[in-house]
């Protein structure tokens, strides 16, 4: 079997998977060394608080081709990612979450990569193992961002995707704080494709995320992404500014032309409630960004590296032997 001359580098987030890595390592590896001459597997643990990091310090010593990147502590998927992505040497890489995106297809991904796709991502077929809530909520959160919010978010979209080597040079170049994969790789361009595909199950109980952090996710997506809610308030604030203008207008011609005015009380009442439902919805909007843009200007770098391990298996083929082999601690 001839296989492929070019670089492919797997970057995989570790959280708390001790149960999956070791099958996952074992896939991944079986899968790229019958595909290519030269490969690589990024291990990204995320502040793990289980026996993630001592099984695969463990895997080190049976593979080949495979680096661990500790992260000091937990800083989130995103950034794990992105911290993999910035250490990878390929000609492509391949994000892949270790409990759901299958190893087989990434000969085929990477191909239509280098056809001409440089982002070419992951659709997933359904949400079926979801609460019902959160696939409404998903359902309504892609309705708003595409329609309403222009971020331009694939329905279903995963992290699983090959990224060619100027999209990861681009990527690199961004220290947003706030990151989502599915839109920095949108926002540097470059042509994309998509692909569905039907999500593996390395768990018997998959993890979900809870309704709070949903939001929390969908709040921080829309605020580093679009300024659409700044405007939308923004003309809301004007359209409220001209239905009191109206209404001051309407109180002089009440009192000018009209003799015994009586008190509006439910008028008054109903007009202060309705200001300040806005007013404080202005601000819970602004207060969303101003916390961003504190968070942004800090300056401070996205992750530290606690440790970095490679593999200390010895070679069955110098030919084919990884070329990274020392690490520095960060």
């Amino acid at each position: 079997m001839v296989l492929s001359d070019c670089f492919v580098s797997i970057v995989a987030p570790l959280q708390d998977d001790e149960d999956i890595v070791g099958s996952f390592v074992d896939d991944v590896l079986s899968m790229l060394a019958d595909a290519y001459a030269h490969y690589e597997l990024v291990l990204v643990d995320d502040g793990s608080t289980d026996e993630t990091v001592p099984r695969v310090a463990a895997l080190l010593t049976k593979h080949q081709h495979v680096r661990l990147i500790r992260l000091s502590r937990r800083f989130g998927q995103e950034i794990a990612i992105s911290a993999g992505l910035d250490s990878v040497i390929g000609d492509f890489a391949v994000v892949m979450l270790p409990a759901t995106d299958p190893p087989e297809l990434v000969p085929e991904m990477v191909e239509r990569a280098r056809a001409g796709a440089h982002v070419f991502f992951g659709i997933r077929r359904e949400r079926a193992e979801e609460p019902f809530l959160l696939q409404v909520g998903a359902r309504f959160f892609y309705w708003c961002a595409n329609r309403i919010l222009r971020l331009d978010i694939p329905k279903d979209t995963t992290h699983f995707r090959v990224l060619s080597r100027q999209v990861v040079n681009a990527l690199m170049q961004l220290r947003d704080h706030g990151r989502y994969l599915q839109t920095l790789s949108q926002h540097v361009g470059y042509g994309s494709q998509s692909f569905v595909y039907d999500l593996v199950r390395r768990r018997k109980k998959p993890r979900t995320k809870t309704l709070l952090e949903a939001v929390d996710l969908a709040i921080n997506i829309i605020c580093t992404n679009s300024l659409q809610p700044l405007r939308l308030v923004g003309l809301l604030g004007f359209a409220m500014a001209a239905v009191n203008a109206l209404y001051m207008l309407y109180i002089v011609g009440i009192f000018l032309f009209k003799e015994n005015v009586a008190e509006g009380w439910v008028t008054q009442s109903a007009q202060n409630a309705g200001m300040f439902f806005f007013l404080f919805m202005i601000l819970a909007v602004l207060c969303e960004y101003l916390g961003r843009l504190l968070a942004e200007s800090k300056g401070r770098p996205l992750y530290y590296v606690m440790d970095e391990m490679n593999s200390s298996a010895e070679p069955l083929d110098e030919g084919r032997k990884n070329i990274v082999t020392d690490s520095v601690d960060a």
